[in-house]
C-alpha cells in the first residue's frame, strides 16, 4: 500500500507537469498528471479511494469552456466526487511571501468546486506541497452547506453532491491519512457544521435515509458467512461519528427496521422471535462507535 499522499492533476501543458513533479517531495507525495479531462476522469474512476487531493490548472478548465465541453466540476458533483483541491491560477492569490504559519483559509480564483479549494499562482509552484496540506486540512473541515455547485453548467440542484457523500469521503480520507501516514490532530477532527443537528431538514432526511440503508445492509449480512460485514459496520460507524449521530438515533433506526421485519414475518406466518438475535448487531455497532469516540479524545502529553 502506498505510504505517501496521492495527487491527481489536470494541467494545461506537459511543461507544467514537469514543474509540479520537481516541486514535490517524492518521499511524501506521488502525482499523476493529465492534460486531457477525459483521461483525468478515467484515471479517477477506478481509484477514487486512492486519490487524496486534486490539482487543477485553471487554463485547462478555460479550455473546456472554450471547446464547449461539459463542466469538469459539474461532472464531479454529479458523480458525488468531492476531494481536496488546489487550483493553479495566476489570479488565485496575491504575490507575496511564502505560506504563513496559520493561513486564514485562502480562497481560489472562484473556479467553483467547493469552498475548501485552495489557490496557488503558477509562479509559486514551489509552495505546492504546503498548499496540498492546507487543502486537505480545509476539506476535512468543510460543511455540506459550503459545497459550491457549478450553476452555469449543472442541469439541476439534484446533481449537487449529497451531505452523506461529503461526510463519507471526509472520514475515508481522515482514516487513510491517519493509518498510512500517521497524521493526527487536525486531520481527525470533526467539524460541528457537518453534524446532523446543523443540517437543514432536507439534508437531515437524506442523511438518515443513507444511514438506514447502510444499517439494513448490516442486518441482512450480519449472520452470514461473509467477510464484508466488518467493512459495512465501519462505514456505518464512521458516517455516524463524523455526523455526530447519537446512540438514541441508531437505536431508533434499529427498532424501525426490526418492526418492519416483524410485520413481514407475521404476514408469512413465521415466528419473529428470531429477530431478538439482531440485538447483537446493535451492540456491536454501539461498541464500535464508542471506540471511535475513545480514540478521538486527545491524549494527555
Amino acid at each position: 500500500m502506498p505510504t505517501n499522499v496521492s495527487i491527481l492533476a489536470l494541467l494545461s501543458s506537459e511543461l507544467l507537469s514537469a514543474r509540479l513533479k520537481e516541486a514535490l517531495d517524492t518521499q511524501r507525495y506521488s502525482i499523476a498528471t493529465h492534460v486531457s479531462a477525459r483521461d483525468f476522469l478515467a484515471a479517477m474512476e477506478p481509484g477514487l479511494g486512492r486519490v487524496d487531493c486534486l490539482v487543477i490548472d485553471a487554463l485547462a478548465i478555460e479550455a473546456l469552456a472554450i471547446a464547449h465541453q461539459p463542466s469538469l466540476f459539474a461532472t464531479l458533483h454529479q458523480a458525488n466526487i468531492l476531494l481536496p483541491a488546489v487550483i493553479l491560477d495566476e489570479a488565485a492569490l496575491p504575490h507575496g511571501p511564502a505560506l504563513p504559519a496559520e493561513p486564514a483559509g485562502e480562497a481560489s480564483a472562484g473556479i467553483g468546486y467547493h469552498q475548501a479549494e485552495v489557490g496557488l499562482p503558477w509562479g509559486e509552484v514551489a509552495q505546492l506541497g504546503d498548499r496540498i496540506d492546507l487543502a486537505i486540512k480545509q476539506f476535512l473541515q468543510l460543511s455540506p452547506s459550503e459545497i459550491i455547485p457549478d450553476r452555469a453548467n449543472a442541469a439541476r440542484a439534484s446533481d449537487d453532491p449529497s451531505p452523506a457523500a461529503l461526510l463519507e469521503q471526509q472520514q475515508r480520507l481522515a482514516r487513510k491519512l491517519k493509518e498510512r501516514l500517521g497524521y493526527l490532530g487536525v486531520y481527525y477532527k470533526r467539524s460541528p457544521e457537518n453534524f446532523y443537528r446543523s443540517l437543514n431538514d432536507a439534508d437531515q432526511k437524506q442523511l438518515l435515509s443513507e444511514l438506514t440503508a447502510k444499517y439494513q445492509a448490516i442486518l441482512l449480512s450480519y449472520f452470514s458467512e461473509t467477510a464484508q460485514i466488518n467493512g459495512l459496520i465501519d462505514e456505518f460507524v464512521n458516517l455516524s461519528f463524523f455526523s455526530d449521530i447519537s446512540v438514541t438515533q441508531i437505536v431508533e433506526i434499529h427498532m424501525k427496521l426490526i418492526d418492519e421485519y416483524a410485520k413481514q414475518l407475521k404476514l408469512e406466518g413465521r415466528n419473529e422471535a428470531v429477530l431478538v438475535n439482531y440485538r447483537l448487531a446493535l451492540l456491536d455497532i454501539i461498541s464500535h462507535l464508542c471506540e471511535m469516540y475513545r480514540r478521538s479524545i486527545p491524549r494527555q502529553s
